[in-house]
């Protein structure tokens, strides 16, 4: 057994919901859904905030697609944002839609959460804006 020490480079408090869907990573990026309804883009080396947008809740799904961050809230409210700037690039309210966010390519797949084996509403989608 080789022997993997971990040493902790930063910390900070994330006030984060106990959910993998709240935080996306990529290189370079570290985006967390943090309570009091923000989405906040860290440095991963440092833990520097190096951006903050306000969105409804924290309760929704976050993904890095490229250089876009995309949300997708539990009102149903899918946002894209710049992944550089946090600069709000996009929104489109009322999908009725608010579980599940995958991204591949310029296809977005969103989905919902339901009791049923199969959930009924998944949505392919080329998105509005720049992406």
């Amino acid at each position: 057994m080789v022997d993997q020490s971990v040493a902790v480079l930063w910390s900070r408090p994330l006030h984060l919901r106990s959910d993998p869907q709240a935080m996306a990573v990529a290189p370079g990026s570290l985006v967390v859904a943090e309570r009091h309804s923000r989405l906040v883009r860290l440095d991963p080396r440092s833990g520097a905030q190096l951006w903050e947008q306000r969105v409804e809740d924290c309760w929704g799904t976050t993904v890095i697609a490229g250089e876009h961050c995309l949300y997708l809230s539990q009102a149903g409210v899918l946002h894209c944002f710049d992944l550089d700037n946090g600069q709000r690039l996009w929104s489109t309210p009322g999908l009725g839609l608010r579980r599940y966010l995958s991204v591949c390519g310029a296809v977005v797949l969103l989905g919902c959460s339901s009791r049923a084996p199969v959930c009924r509403n998944y949505w392919w989608w080329p998105p509005p804006g720049p992406f």
